[in-house]
């Protein structure tokens, strides 16, 4: 039946392995698309709220500056009520002064403050501005409102944000006002931080991650019951371990597959066993007839005139007929059997050595009849885990079919060895080969290459019914292995490899 357009599409939109992907993408790529988005938002807040703090510090600057100018006729001990006449609540004004005729590579020094601080914090907040660079510059120039958004974090947990730095020019010298802010509030004490630092990012990954843990533990724990489960299957349908599915499944969620599974075994293994034993009592039911007119065929051959060529010819026909349907009904019996073994493939361990030596002993005497030579070579021992019956009827059946192709005096080789780890069997001999075009199809049903002509007929005649071939295709699948074929110098050779010993 042809595929009906988009159904591939549908298909790969159906895989639960897509699905899980998409997710997976869309997962991860969630907190960082919220990430940024609110990172953004918080840096216009934060962005607007430091507009507001240099808005106020600016405006201090601005009514310190006229009285700075003048700032070199105040004495250095009233500096510090200079200073604190301007100071608001919130805001810290330092003092730093820097001499002309100072060294360059001399720095500033703190001379005042409002509220007043410890020498060792001022030496602190001094060393902090030293390193980044502003008052080199303010050495430099001595001019220039340079605006900051400089975060200072005390071991005290003070937080103090430096927001901007006023120099005044003066005949002593380069006087820097230094304008601060104390950050109390809770959202003022995130200015200067990145956003991953705010708790309730912190608190968002942890519960995120938290929950991508427990995802993944649930998937993976999911993906690792159905592999069990699949295992199970296998080993049971191999009976290579005792019990039901519902006996091994750990999941309760697949309970009902597993009793399903149940339910298809024991459906299938009871056909399996109603075919053997229809497969048994139809071959016995004919059988019995065609016994009786053997028998009385007898006395009629007995008591044929002598000179009678026509009922001679007949009573021939009779026998060749009697003959096909015994053929027949051995076929019949041997592909019910084979479906049944299909279904339920026989459990018993097999020792591939002694299998390959008892079916290349089975076939010796056919092989001796046909004046043919059939040799088997052990080249590794190797076993199988089940299906011994199977694996030996197709290679009984391959060994019938090279036989039956080799010419008078040939030699059919039987060689079991080791490929990848798979045992595998090959049987070749020195027959005529298969045309390449024809190779596809050896392995069908009813399929015989007997006749050359233009293309490969249906068995109709004698007893090769093109089935040999075909059952030892059905019986390698039936035990997990494959088969086939090809033309080597010489002859033809037919590959039965068997499942990866586990």
């Amino acid at each position: 039946m042809a595929e009906r357009p988009g159904s591939g599409l549908n298909r790969l939109w159906r895989s639960l392995t897509l699905r899980a992907a998409l997710v997976l993408v869309l997962f991860v790529a969630l907190p960082f698309i919220l990430y940024l988005t609110f990172r953004q938002a918080d840096f216009d807040r934060q962005r607007l709220l430091l507009e507001s703090i240099r808005v106020k510090g600016l405006t201090v600057s601005r009514a310190l500056e006229e009285r700075l100018q003048d700032v070199d006729t105040i004495p250095m001990f009233r500096l510090g009520d200079e200073l604190d006449r301007f100071r608001t609540e919130g805001i810290a004004l330092r003092l730093l002064f820097r001499p002309r005729d100072a060294a360059p590579d001399s720095g500033f020094l703190y001379v005042a403050s409002a509220p007043a601080v410890a020498p060792d914090d001022l030496d602190w907040e001094r060393q902090q501005l030293a390193e980044t660079g502003v008052l080199d510059r303010l050495a430099a120039s001595c001019a220039g409102d340079v605006p900051l958004a400089l975060r200072m974090d005390r071991a005290n947990g003070l937080t103090r944000l430096i927001t901007s730095i006023t120099p005044v020019r003066s005949k002593r010298g380069c006087w820097a006002l230094v304008i601060s802010n104390d950050l109390t509030d809770r959202a003022e004490q995130r200015l200067g931080l990145p956003y991953w630092q705010a708790p309730e990012v912190q608190l968002a990954a942890a519960v995120y991650f938290g929950f991508a843990a427990i995802v993944l533990l649930i998937a993976f724990d999911l993906w690792r019951s159905l592999l069990r489960f699949a295992a199970t299957a296998r080993a049971v349908a191999e009976r290579r371990i005792e019990g039901r599915f519902v006996q091994r499944n750990r999941l309760p969620e697949l309970e009902t597959v597993a009793a399903a599974f149940d339910r298809m075994e024991d459906s299938l293994r009871a056909t399996a066993g109603e075919l053997r034993y229809a497969a048994e009592e139809s071959a016995h039911a004919f059988k019995t007839p065609l016994g009786t007119i053997r028998q009385a065929l007898v006395p009629l051959r007995s008591r044929l005139p002598q000179g009678d060529e026509r009922s001679r010819q007949a009573l021939q026909a009779i026998d060749a007929a009697l003959d096909r349907l015994d053929d027949l009904v051995r076929a019949a019996r041997h592909l019910d059997d084979a479906v049944a073994d299909r279904l339920d493939p026989p459990r018993e361990a097999v020792d591939l050595d002694a299998l390959v030596e008892d079916v290349v002993e089975a076939y010796a005497g056919d092989a001796a009849a046909r004046n043919l030579v059939l040799e088997a070579e052990i080249a590794s021992t190797a076993s199988a885990p089940l299906g011994g019956r199977l694996i030996a009827d197709a290679l009984g059946q391959v060994i019938e079919n090279a036989l039956s192709f080799s010419p008078p005096q040939g030699r059919v080789r039987v060689r079991l060895g080791r490929e990848f780890d798979r045992p595998v069997i090959t049987v070749a001999d020195e027959g005529p080969g298969v045309p390449a075009e024809w190779l596809p199809q050896i392995f069908e049903r009813h399929a015989s290459f007997r006749d050359h002509g233009s293309r490969p007929q249906a068995a109709e005649r004698g007893q090769n019914f093109g089935l040999g071939l075909w059952v030892a295709r059905r019986n390698m699948e039936a035990v997990g292995g494959t088969i086939s074929c090809a033309n080597r110098p010489g002859g033809f050779i037919v590959t039965l490899a068997l499942p990866r010993q586990g």
